[in-house]
């Protein structure tokens, strides 16, 4: 072979790696069954009902959220507790 037609063979190899996968083709009017779905989701996280968004999913979100409060607070005692154990001396009774 010569090199101009495996430089042209090894463009087209390149082009088919680094081009995207073809999209389908849809009608203009045709809109896909998940983009309403999509819309539903955005409407329920975008409403303003005084909750910040890490709390507007569902109850797993709150119980993760307490849970992580209240982990972090215990660690924080714990840490207040070690600093004053050995800030304080212990008697020598």
């Amino acid at each position: 072979m010569s090199s101009a037609k495996m430089l042209n063979l090894s463009r087209v190899v390149v082009r088919n790696l680094t081009t995207s996968a073809p999209r389908r083709v849809a009608s203009k009017n045709e809109v896909e069954k998940g983009y309403f779905e999509l819309k539903k989701v955005q409407e329920h996280f975008q409403k303003s009902d005084g909750k910040p968004v890490f709390l507007k999913g569902s109850f797993a979100d709150q119980l993760l959220y307490r849970l992580t409060v209240a982990l972090s607070l215990a660690g924080i005692g714990g840490m207040v507790k070690l600093f004053y154990d050995l800030s304080v001396p212990q008697s020598q009774d």
